[in-house]
């Protein structure tokens, strides 16, 4: 059923966890109707590597994070937020959107909260368990608000319009292949099991040192081949290494086809951002979790607690054991098959196929409401 034309705003940047989820519905709505899209952004956010490569319209506001330590950059932040109003309030002006739809991260603060002053329907994803400070600042503005699991609404305790219940979305364009043609597509051998690495979007420095210092004794004992996103910051090092120029090591500083990477790994190993396990939901593989241990409020490791509990994946901490405790967990998915195929199934428990058809519905729902 093809759908009114309507102008929508998205907003949400700073890493890849609040910019794939909004990718993913302005795909579903342009698949069902002529849909006029802008996305805001953040000035140093992915957003701005990411977004450009789909197409759409991109505007940027000076917002940025408030670092949760002292810093001199804190001091900018109260100007950042006053300019950042008065351009979200000028760009919504001229653009005149029916629904403005925040994915969560700074950016999208100044943008949901000027939309609702200015009587614009506004729609709030929130992808984790535990959801953002952004997210229940904004929840008591916002007309909806979709949040992953129902447990999520307890900490929700002022809201202006409904929460619904719709898991979260996962890109159309995220498709998976058949195992050993990714294999072979990456340069390895089918036969020969295969780990995918990666810390996020952005990478990350400490799943690099502990696979910089285990990755030999893996692949020795093994025989194991390493798909390995660096992240850009880190990349340069990391190329260096005697254990990167290994035929059977393949690393790159950012894997834009995830659906190719993901097919062709056995076990995968990764943080625990709430938009990558919607995806290792329909990977449906075995995976070692790593939360961010720096994460607001720790909202990874209740993420990843939630997957463990479910029986599909295995979490390891970043702690004084780290790199043994990662290395033993990567150990015994190597060598116990039956485990791997379980926690295999057990994501099926965790996959909602309708997440992003759901949200698309409650978006299109506002629409007329103005």
């Amino acid at each position: 059923m093809t759908e009114f034309a309507s102008n929508i705003i998205f907003a949400g940047g700073g890493t890849g966890g609040h910019v794939y989820p909004a990718l993913a519905s302005i795909e579903s709505l342009q698949s069902r109707g002529n849909y006029q899209i802008l996305y805001i952004g953040g000035y140093h956010g992915i957003e701005n590597k990411i977004v450009h490569k789909e197409k759409i319209v991109f505007k940027k506001i000076w917002i940025s994070g408030f670092q949760r330590y002292l810093t001199l950059r804190n001091i900018l932040f109260p100007l950042k937020l006053i300019v950042s109003l008065i351009q979200s309030m000028v760009t919504i002006l001229k653009f005149k959107p029916n629904v403005v739809v925040g994915t969560g991260g700074y950016v999208s603060g100044p943008v949901i909260y000027s939309a609702a002053k200015l009587g614009i329907p506004t729609l709030i994803q929130e992808q984790d368990y535990y959801p953002g400070i952004t997210t229940r600042i904004l929840a008591k503005y916002a007309d909806v608000v979709c949040i992953p699991d129902p447990d999520v609404k307890k900490y929700l305790p002022r809201v202006k319009g409904k929460v619904v219940v719709t898991g979260n979305p996962v890109r159309i364009s995220l498709r998976l292949t058949d195992r050993n043609e990714a294999a072979v597509s990456f340069g390895l051998d089918p036969q020969r099991s295969i780990i995918f690495i990666f810390g996020g979007s952005q990478g990350a420095q400490s799943i690099n040192k502990a696979i910089s210092n285990i990755g030999n004794a893996l692949i020795e004992r093994h025989k194991v081949q390493l798909i390995w996103q660096t992240g850009e910051k880190n990349y340069n090092e990391i190329s260096t290494l005697e254990l990167t120029k290994r035929n059977d090591v393949i690393i790159q500083d950012y894997i834009s086809e995830m659906g190719r990477a993901y097919s062709a790994a056995d076990i995968i190993v990764s943080r625990a951002g709430a938009i990558t396990l919607a995806e290792l939901s329909k990977v449906k593989k075995g995976c070692v979790l790593i939360p961010y241990p720096h994460a607001a409020a720790n909202h990874q490791e209740k993420n990843a607690q939630a997957i463990v509990d479910a029986g599909a994946a295995v979490m390891v901490r970043e702690d004084e054991n780290f790199e043994a405790n990662l290395q033993n967990s990567i150990d015994k998915l190597l060598t116990n098959q039956n485990l791997t195929q379980e926690m295999g199934k057990n994501w099926q428990k965790i996959y909602q196929q309708d997440a992003t058809v759901r949200i698309t519905d409650e978006i299109i729902g506002l629409m007329g409401k103005k």
